[in-house]
């Protein structure tokens, strides 16, 4: 494992360390081996806490995972072939939500719509308390109802915002579907709440001011006639 060199490292310093100060102390057996033995578990202790070995170990074993994925990518000529790949996984594992997620993803980038929809909604069907999953399955309908809202995509982003009121992708969809029913109130209020999830230097915070002030203006427009 490429994270023991670390340890191997630590420990022979502790080593010198040790040698350091023991030395002084090299006729009384009984007090050397007790430093050197407190010294030791001091350093396994210390590391183990204040060095991040279990940060450390999760880094190597996504640098791991990271290698290996590109190594299979490198034997994958096309698209086709990874999604013919994943296919064959999933016949052998047909409960893995994460595998027809990615499937899904695929799907999208190929722009099969109609099989990403299914693909996200086997995922979500799966796992529907994986908030990635439910975002995608929601999109994928919207996609296939030529990009237009119905009751079953808006309970989806609703139910988003019970879950988690900070949901940005359900906050910028529901904002969008009020927008374009000319529910400026409501629209302004969920990009108000996704403004606040926004760097505030950012492109998609100005984006957002942009969209609160067009909706402002509908709205002030419209009070104004009815006034």
């Amino acid at each position: 494992m490429n994270e023991w060199w670390l340890i191997g490292l630590i420990f022979s310093i502790s080593l010198v360390v040790c040698a350091v100060l023991v030395f002084p102390l090299r006729r009384s057996r009984i007090l050397s081996a007790s430093l050197v033995s407190g010294i030791m578990l001091f350093v396994v202790i210390t590391y183990y806490y204040w060095g991040n070995f279990e940060q450390w170990q999760d880094y190597i074993h996504r640098q791991e995972a990271q290698q290996l994925a590109k190594n299979m990518l490198k034997t994958i000529k096309s698209p086709q072939e990874l999604i013919n790949k994943l296919k064959n996984k999933l016949d052998d594992s047909p409960s893995s939500a994460k595998g027809w997620f990615l499937l899904g993803r695929l799907y999208s980038s190929q722009n099969e719509l109609k099989l990403s929809a299914d693909a996200f909604a086997k995922a979500h069907q799966l796992d529907s308390s994986n908030e990635q999953y439910t975002v995608h399955y929601a999109h994928s309908l919207w996609q296939m109802n030529d990009q237009k809202f119905n009751s079953t995509i808006l309970d989806i982003f609703n139910q988003l915002l019970i879950t988690n009121p900070k949901q940005p992708d359900a906050l910028a969809m529901l904002a969008m579907s009020a927008f374009i029913n000319q529910d400026y109130e409501n629209a302004i209020n969920y990009w108000q709440r996704l403004l606040k999830l926004a760097p505030e230097q950012s492109e998609e915070a100005m984006a957002i001011r942009k969209a609160i002030a067009k909706a402002q203006e509908k709205l002030n427009t419209r009070r104004a006639y009815n006034d």
